[in-house]
């Protein structure tokens, strides 16, 4: 049983975005596989093993029939909806940027490396705080305002950094001490 043109090109796999990491690529497909679109995401294993590889191999793509791309396209160009229901929570709203109400907002997490070496170097005791940045106008602002706790768990963190820091240096230095020595007695 023979199919037509029309019939084959309507099955045929086209790209209908290119990302160029793996997180956007799994948010997008998701909204297609919640909706039952048939895709696949082309050269996602190779750039999940080395990201290098992602503008070379022109990024992961988000393939999907031809029959369903404008089905699928009008799903991925949806907005962010102001409200949903969370079951068993309640109705949950978006926060907005508070300078141009944007719902396009991202959380910035806290910069963990800047943290510890600032702990280290025995820098201020107020670590990084965690930011809401908006998309849209790039604005930044505080996760809440309340100031973090100094209490013992970041202290005693900073004490045990601190500790595995000088044992490190301890191993070092002792490598290079009976290197030395080796060196000498020959």
């Amino acid at each position: 049983m023979a199919i037509t043109e029309t019939e084959y090109q309507n099955q045929r796999f086209i790209v209908l975005r290119r990302f160029r990491d793996m997180p956007d690529a799994f948010l997008f497909n998701s909204v297609l596989d919640s909706a039952g679109i048939e895709y696949y995401l082309a050269d996602a294993n190779t750039i999940r093993m080395d990201w290098f590889w992602s503008d070379f191999l022109g990024r992961i793509k988000l393939c999907v029939r031809k029959r369903d791309a404008d089905e699928a396209s009008s799903l991925l160009e949806q907005g962010v909806p102001e409200k949903f229901d969370v079951e068993g929570v309640g109705e949950y709203e978006q926060p907005r940027c508070p300078k141009c109400q944007s719902l396009k907002i991202s959380f910035r997490g806290l910069n963990k490396a800047v943290d510890y070496i600032r702990a280290l170097m025995g820098g201020p005791r107020r670590l990084h705080r965690s930011l809401w940045e908006c998309d849209a106008c790039g604005h930044q602002w505080p996760e809440s305002t309340e100031k973090p706790p100094s209490n013992f768990l970041i202290s005693a963190s900073s004490v045990l950094l601190l500790v595995m820091v000088i044992e490190t240096l301890l191993v070092w230095l002792m490598g290079i001490i009976m290197a030395f020595r080796d060196a000498i007695s020959r």
